[in-house]
């Protein structure tokens, strides 16, 4: 499986890449599963549904921090959070959309700093989606409505703009940085043949010479790999891009997604390469922008089942009403009897793969394998529904994660990560 760059002359680029170095497990236990080459150089590695952590040097995750309160006037009073980001010093960054800025909290939660606000001045926002680091000192703010990428400094202070000449808007951002460049996932061709692309800018440019052009009509946007700066073919998902219910009627229509349906998701890991998966398989694979899939990892684990209360909440839903009041149909086989193998990937400094887990109504799971890909195991934090469409973040030593507690507030989760502490046996001792 590959990843194709498509250049503006069309041609593709197909190189080999060699295998990346493998990273040491976390754990002193014996592993019961198989890491094998495949005839294109590649490795695949076979997970048994035992977890590599044993009682001894499993991890822990102990909370530390909940940022956000129910009302008032304060900064910590998120009304819709689009982006969140760390710094190595535990500075902790949150875009709210709706408010349209950035604001600053130290690792205790103190609020240091708001930045922005709604305009379309420079350091202002348009409906800002997504929040991400260039480098170590500065930040990327996805102002897609905007129609730019905002960078600022370490400290929120606005730096310059880049065009973003993308028709197409997202809830939040969907892509990432590598490099001089910033992706975004799309998709091109027709609806029977969908194909998820990455499409980049130039972070170097400035407004003028970014070098992408708009793609505003579905003609345009199935030739836009012309006109971006760099085009990435992602390889085909094992599953559908999207699954859904839908009516067309002369007044209009309406879609909407097959609950505990799997997607395709991909992370860029920043050096070249993609990690990537369909939720609705047990497989991921890690891709060369370049060359061909370096490692495929088989997962073992058992995903959570849907429960029959789960879709009758679903069904209750005022969407749900106005779909079937305009003559649609819900077909409810098409539901899936377990929700997706993961729902989102991300790295950790180290090149730990977590894969976020739909669990149980306010339950966010991780499924954590060391660089090899090899299953260490599950943690849980129980009592809180994480926001899926938000990535989490890993640094410092810590989990970053938005979430709603009972009230149904968004609120920031900090969970420090540590290994459970060790198990010494009593000693004997001499009473004579």
């Amino acid at each position: 499986m590959r990843i194709h760059r498509v250049y503006i002359t069309w041609g593709l680029v197909i190189a080999l890449v060699p295998l990346l170095a493998c990273g040491r497990s976390d754990s002193g236990g014996s592993w019961a599963g198989t890491i094998e080459p495949l005839p294109n150089g590649a490795v695949r590695v076979t997970n048994p549904a035992e977890a590599l952590w044993g009682s001894q040097d499993s991890w822990q995750l102990t909370e530390e921090l909940v940022l956000g309160e129910t009302d008032g006037e304060g900064a910590d009073v998120f009304a819709s959070i689009s982006g969140l980001e760390v710094d190595q010093a535990g500075n902790i960054y949150v875009l709210d959309r709706q408010a349209n800025d950035l604001r600053i909290f130290d690792g205790e939660g103190t609020h240091i700093r708001s930045v922005g606000r709604a305009g379309q001045g420079p350091g202002e926002y348009s409906a800002a989606n997504g929040l991400t680091w260039i480098s170590g000192d500065t930040l990327l703010v996805v102002d897609q409505r905007g129609n730019r990428y905002s960078i600022l400094s370490r400290n929120g202070e606005y730096v310059r703009s880049v065009r973003r000449a993308l028709s197409f808007f997202g809830w939040v951002f969907n892509g990432g940085v590598d490099s001089d460049m910033v992706y975004e996932v799309f998709s091109v061709g027709r609806e029977d043949d969908r194909r998820p692309v990455l499409l980049g800018t130039h972070l170097r440019g400035d407004d003028v010479e970014s070098g992408i052009l708009s793609a505003s009509t579905q003609r345009e946007a199935e030739a836009a790999p012309r006109f971006v700066a760099d085009t990435l073919l992602l390889p085909r998902p094992d599953g559908p891009l999207y699954e859904s219910f839908s009516i067309q009627t002369e007044r209009g229509g309406m879609v909407m997604g097959v609950p505990f349906s799997g997607a395709p998701k991909y992370y860029l890991d920043g050096q070249g390469g993609v990690w990537w998966g369909h939720g609705g398989t047990p497989r991921l694979y890690h891709t060369m922008f370049q060359g061909d899939t370096l490692r495929e990892v088989i997962l073992s684990t058992e995903p959570v089942a849907v429960t029959a209360e789960e879709i009758a909440d679903w069904e209750s839903a005022p969407a749900i009403e106005r779909f079937k009041t305009m003559g649609g149909k819900l077909d409810l086989s098409r539901i899936p009897k377990a929700k997706p193998y993961f729902d989102g990937i991300v790295l950790d400094p180290r090149g730990y793969i977590w894969l976020t887990v739909p669990g149980a109504p306010r339950q966010a799971i991780f499924t954590v394998l060391d660089p090899e890909g090899r299953y260490l195991g599950q943690l849980q934090v129980s009592g809180v529904a994480r926001e899926t469409f938000l990535r989490p973040v890993l640094r410092n030593g810590r989990l970053y994660f938005v979430g709603r507690d009972e009230l149904d507030v968004q609120r920031i989760y900090v969970y420090r990560v540590s290994r459970a502490p060790k198990q010494h046996k009593p000693q004997a001792h001499d009473n004579r």
